[in-house]
């Protein structure tokens, strides 16, 4: 199971708070995600797996004044996106399908803080991301999201839904 476990931010600022995940697979770090504080640009997140830099964002595509904003969520890796997926509406996303996947439809449920992980075409449940609550006892483990699927998804993509749930999250927090 591939999870994000809250870590400490590496340059914590008093004026710019940030959040910061250690990606795991099956309880062994392999990565790390790095989301800055509020920023005058578009989200921007470095993403960090196994060795290789990737960096995210997310594009304002339409205008303030309007109820709902649909804004583009993309993965970058050597200045082309790698994965990208649009925000349909405040509880889903749709990803642009690639070569490699089809289109996925990532959608909120209303209670639980579950999402469910779609076929775009017709709307079969692939899998499901879930937020993992923190625990104490016998050893302390920070609060994280986790994505299970009997899909065999790129490493790639996988990590880029997790932080559509992680950064979405972190901008409802503010």
């Amino acid at each position: 199971m591939l999870t994000f476990r809250a870590t400490e931010v590496k340059h914590p600022s008093f004026w710019q708070g940030g959040i910061a995940y250690a990606i795991c697979h099956d309880d062994e770090p392999i990565g790390r995600v790095d989301i800055p504080g509020k920023s005058l640009t578009d989200g921007e997140t470095r993403i960090e797996l196994r060795g290789r830099a990737y960096g995210s964002r997310v594009q304002i595509t339409g205008k303030a004044h309007w109820t709902y904003v649909p804004s583009r969520w993309a993965m970058r890796s050597d200045g082309r996106d790698l994965h990208a997926a649009l925000w349909e509406s405040g509880k889903t996303w749709l990803t642009e399908p690639d070569d490699a996947t089809q289109p996925l439809r990532l959608r909120r449920s209303t209670f639980g803080g579950l999402f469910a992980l779609e076929r775009a075409a017709d709307r079969t449940v692939l899998g499901e991301i879930r937020w993992l609550k923190p625990r104490l006892l016998p050893t302390p483990i920070p609060r994280g999201v986790g994505l299970e699927t009997g899909l065999i998804l790129p490493e790639t993509l996988a990590v880029f839904l997790l932080w559509l749930v992680v950064q979405d999250d972190c901008s409802n927090a503010d």
